[in-house]
């Protein structure tokens, strides 16, 4: 299985920092840019995270990009076991890092992508890997050649 066939969750700064084309972060406009070539999971905390950070101009092209690639694109309103999350606040994750990170394991995706420096650094033997959309990029881009 590789990135392109693999199920990932990007965390709400890539969508936020996608969406708002940020400046710093390019590599997350880019990501959105592609989501057509990759298999998304939306889960519920980030959902939630988005609808309070997301203006509704925002919201819309969201929304519009999950209508656009519903295979793509996979919204999940489950919420995840709370032992996960108390996990991962034990690990030392702020309750809503903890509760995403319970959300990709119990979903069993194995990538998280992030821009968030501090998510589970110096954490091991996580049941996912942890990378910048930059690093994805460059996954991907290795796919391409």
């Amino acid at each position: 299985m590789t990135v392109r066939t693999e199920r990932i969750v990007l965390d709400t700064n890539v969508w936020i920092f996608g969406l708002r084309r940020t400046p710093t972060y390019p590599a997350c406009a880019h990501l959105i840019d592609r989501l057509g070539e990759l298999s998304v999971v939306v889960p519920r905390q980030i959902l939630q995270e988005l609808q309070v950070n997301l203006n509704d101009e925002e919201l819309r092209m969201l929304f519009d990009l999950v209508n656009r690639h519903p295979r793509r694109i996979m919204l999940d309103w489950q919420r995840p076991p709370v032992e996960l999350s108390r996990k991962y606040q034990g690990l030392g994750c702020k309750r809503g890092d903890a509760i995403v990170a319970s959300h990709v394991e119990h979903l069993g995706v194995p990538l998280l992508v992030s821009e968030n420096r501090d998510f589970l650094t110096g954490v091991s033997d996580l049941p996912f890997r942890i990378l910048t959309a930059s690093a994805l990029i460059a996954e991907l881009g290795e796919l391409a050649r």
